[in-house]
C-alpha cells in the first residue's frame, strides 16, 4: 500500500508522495489511468485483485509491476503483511487502530515495506 503518512500532490502528469525535501519522492510522467491507479493501492486488494484492476481499466500488468517496483525502490510503498510479529500486533483488539499514527510515522522514517510495522511489533505495541 501506498504509505499514508505521506501526502499526494500533482504537479502536470508528476506524483509527489511527501511534502518535507528530505521524504518527497516524485514519479512520472504518469498517464491518467495509471495515475487513478494509484489510488488502488491502498492495502485493502491483493495483487490477484489489483491485476484484476488493471485489465479492466486496460493497464497493461507489466506497467502496473513496473509502478510498484518504482514505488517501492523509492519507499513509498508499504508491505501490508509485515511478517509473523506484524500480525500479532494486528490480532490484539484495538492495536492497530491505537498504534495508526504512529505507525504511519514510523513508514517515513523506517522506508523499507514491511519496516515500520516490524518495528512496531518488536516494541510490543
Amino acid at each position: 500500500m501506498v504509505k499514508p503518512a505521506l501526502r499526494r500532490a500533482w504537479r502536470g502528469q508528476t506524483v509527489q508522495f511527501g511534502v518535507t525535501p528530505a521524504h518527497a519522492v516524485r514519479v512520472g510522467p504518469l498517464d491518467r489511468v495509471t495515475g487513478g491507479f494509484l489510488d488502488l493501492l491502498d492495502g485493502s486488494r491483493s495483487m490477484a485483485v489489483l491485476a484484476a484492476e488493471a485489465r479492466a481499466r486496460g493497464l497493461p500488468w507489466e506497467r502496473v509491476e513496473l509502478l510498484v517496483r518504482r514505488l517501492a525502490a523509492a519507499g513509498v510503498v508499504d508491505d501490508t503483511e509485515a511478517g509473523p510479529a506484524a500480525a500479532a500486533l494486528r490480532a490484539g483488539p484495538g492495536a492497530l487502530d491505537r498504534l495508526r499514527g504512529e505507525l504511519a510515522s514510523l513508514s517515513v522514517v523506517h522506508a523499507a515495506p514491511g519496516a515500520a510495522g516490524a518495528r512496531l511489533a518488536s516494541r510490543g505495541g
